[in-house]
């Protein structure tokens, strides 16, 4: 098992991509901490999984809770930076505050949990893996994600100068920009988006 004797967290780990990735962890021997501000989703994720996972609420925009988090735990061998939210928006009606809450938790969320993450490992000197999930949207424009696709942009450039700067700890970091994945998020106003015409034409048939 990869990662058999690990301590994993995971953070936005109660539902969607967090929580197969809990429960992947899991079939690897690690032990697994989710955090988020689902607390249903995270006592759900953390019942189905056992034992081996520890729950906590946690919203990564603020320092003061996702700090006391990672320091609870004995030995953080690898974090998985995934919280994240959506929804469309348009940069000239919509409220600049819409905007900047994508950014709060999507861009200053993952450097909030890596900061403090990458402190942890260096004073356990014993190194460690920062996984940054992205989206391929950082690389290509869809219509009315433009405060989503640029705060996953910048996590891209992120994960490559922790890469560089952190190397020297022993802390590999890496950014994983998924596709089109079905989840909870994929449901905007109550419709799956994966059957939207203009998502098929974007997507499944460009």
């Amino acid at each position: 098992m990869l990662l058999n004797g690990k301590t994993c967290l995971i953070t936005g780990g109660g539902t969607g991509i967090g929580r197969a990735t809990a429960l992947r962890f899991i079939e690897e021997g690690a032990s697994v901490w989710i955090a988020g501000i689902d607390l249903d989703s995270l006592r759900c994720t953390a019942t189905e999984i056992g034992p081996n996972c520890i729950w906590r609420p946690c919203d990564v925009t603020k320092q003061e809770q996702i700090q006391p988090v990672i320091d609870e735990i004995p030995q953080l061998d690898v974090v998985v930076s995934n919280a994240a939210i959506s929804y469309p928006i348009d940069l000239l009606s919509d409220p600049l505050a819409r905007w900047r809450e994508m950014v709060e938790v999507n861009m200053w969320g993952a450097v909030l949990t890596c900061r403090a993450a990458g402190e942890k490992m260096i004073r356990q000197g014993t190194g460690g893996r920062i996984i940054i999930i992205s989206s391929i949207l950082s690389g290509i424009a869809e219509p009315g994600s433009t405060h989503y696709a640029m705060a996953k942009a910048a996590l891209n450039q992120l994960g490559r100068q922790l890469a560089v700067e952190w190397a020297e700890h022993g802390i590999l970091v890496n950014v994983i920009a998924p596709g089109c994945v079905l989840t909870p998020m994929s449901y905007v106003a109550g419709s799956n988006e994966f059957e939207a015409e203009w998502f098929k034409e974007f997507f499944i048939n460009p």
